[in-house]
């Protein structure tokens, strides 16, 4: 006689095997509005998110391309990965007043952040001059806040270097630029760091992570895995999040696109995983978003699960 399997161990079965799309939760934040959210970076008890510089009415500034100009905010960590009372970080030194994608060393004293040279360089995409981005270091002195702000040595004012991020230990930091042998628009790259003073020699990541495409805003978890977005053939949508592990000695393994919710049909980038390595942020331009770069909180993340 012919056994027959019980509906409900098949149920079972298949409720396994969807694995990843049903363990993790994606939610979108309360501070989304029209404006840009993204580039959220945890460090202790505080968020730094970058979005638009605003007027008193609350409209977005443009610069004299018609560009958004940016700043960095201070928010506090609510529950549920909310976050509350933004507080903008002011850039004292004289210079251009655009903040954003910013890097924090572990106890929250350096912060590596995108800006833009106050002299105009070439821009070979463009054919004309403008101020193209570069990075620069600012300490945390209590009382003062952020000071002693410093371009680091190797942003050339003819190209761009920006979206910096630093190493789970500090000593390494990547960035993306376009810089000659850059591929697609931009490629990334990396440089040693020493006491957050000096810096070694700019090395570009292998092609087996860079692409003819587009590579931006690097991120490297607590586990030295590499996540970072591009728009290369063969996603799920206009710009995906990718992960490389760092720690990998297989030197032709091609980074893998995270799985949804985490990706969707829209642009996806400017992944930060916890120290947990299963809460952290997003932003995306999905569907029944605000209409900007919104901000997302996700939870249940299995690295393991990636696609």
């Amino acid at each position: 006689m012919k056994l027959k399997t019980p509906k409900f161990n098949l149920l079972f079965l298949f409720f396994i095997s969807l694995g990843f799309s049903q363990e993790v939760e994606v939610k979108k934040l309360e501070i989304n509005n029209k404006l840009d959210h993204f580039a959220a970076r945890v460090v202790k008890d505080k968020v730094f998110v970058s979005s638009n510089l605003t007027s008193r009415s609350g409209r977005a500034i443009l610069d004299n391309y018609a560009q958004n100009l940016y700043g960095i905010y201070e928010y506090k960590l609510g529950e549920e990965g909310e976050i509350e009372d933004p507080k903008l970080i002011e850039k004292k030194e004289v210079g251009m007043s655009n903040m954003s994608v910013a890097t924090y060393s572990k106890d929250g004293k350096y912060m590596y952040f995108t800006t833009n040279h106050t002299t105009k360089g070439e821009n070979k995409l463009k054919d004309m001059s403008t101020f193209n981005l570069l990075i620069q270091r600012a300490e945390y002195e209590e009382g003062k806040g952020w000071v002693n702000f410093t371009t680091l040595p190797f942003c050339d004012p003819d190209h761009n270097f920006a979206h910096p991020a630093l190493s789970p230990d500090g000593s390494t930091l990547y960035f993306i630029a376009d810089i000659k042998g850059t591929k697609g628009k931009s490629d990334i790259y990396k440089v040693s760091v020493t006491d957050h003073k000096t810096y070694g020699k700019v090395t570009k990541l292998g092609e087996h992570i860079n692409s003819s495409r587009t590579e931006t805003f690097p991120f490297v978890s607590a586990d030295n895995r590499l996540y970072f977005s591009s728009d290369r053939r063969g996603g799920k949508g206009g710009i995906d999040i990718y992960m490389f592990d760092l720690n990998s000695t297989n030197i032709i393994k091609s980074p893998v696109s995270l799985d949804k919710p985490i990706n969707s049909k829209g642009d996806d980038f400017s992944f930060f995983l916890n120290d947990d390595l299963s809460t952290g942020y997003l932003s995306s331009r999905r569907l029944k978003g605000e209409g900007g770069d919104d901000l997302y909180y996700f939870t249940g993340f299995d690295k393991d699960e990636s696609h």
